[in-house]
């Protein structure tokens, strides 16, 4: 294979000088090309739960369901937790498209995927909430419904804060000095 000294060095004058220059924006570009790679996807088991009145029919990741139908819970309650494969995510996405579909009425909120993302990921949480908004998490354990998000609920309504469930998540995790700490 001939080097680019190589070819240099064959060439002189100014009609080589005229080449290197218009051949190396070409040479750059088509090299550039070479490593590119698409952005690594991980497929998830998707984990919903809901914090609002009204029943979910199913909630879509990016496109793919994640969720079994599930009844609307009172006011500053919480219902959800099964597991449904796959959601599909670029790892270390900030972001995802969710599609709530009420039965009767869908919405599409995009998601923020909460800062820390495990070197385990393992499920894709996303906690649908009044008022469209949807907070997502990615944890590498089952997750359980979120004290703060219900607490949240609770204090928005008016209602005195209790969690009224036995298991339940903190709070969103976050890495601190390469541990895993929650909130």
């Amino acid at each position: 294979m001939t080097s680019w000294l190589q070819i240099e060095a064959c060439m002189s004058g100014t009609r080589a000088s005229f080449i290197r220059v218009a051949l190396l924006p070409v040479l750059v570009m088509a090299m550039s090309g070479c490593d590119t790679k698409e952005p690594k996807s991980l497929s998830l088991t998707g984990i919903v739960y809901n914090y609002t009145d009204s029943a979910i029919a199913a909630v879509s990741v990016n496109g793919r369901n994640v969720s079994a139908v599930m009844d609307g819970v009172e006011p500053g309650g919480v219902t959800g937790g099964a597991g449904v494969c796959c959601a599909e995510i670029v790892d270390g996405a900030r972001e995802a498209q969710v599609e709530v579909d009420l039965g009767d009425t869908k919405y599409t909120a995009k998601a923020s995927v909460e800062k820390w993302w495990p070197d385990l990921a393992h499920y894709a949480v996303v906690h649908v909430l009044p008022g469209k908004k949807v907070v997502m998490q990615i944890t590498p354990s089952f997750p359980a419904p979120r004290k703060d998000l219900l607490e949240a609920q609770q204090m928005a309504l008016g209602q005195p804060v209790q969690v009224k469930f036995k298991v339940w998540s903190a709070g969103p995790i976050e890495r601190i000095e390469g541990e895993a700490q929650a909130k």
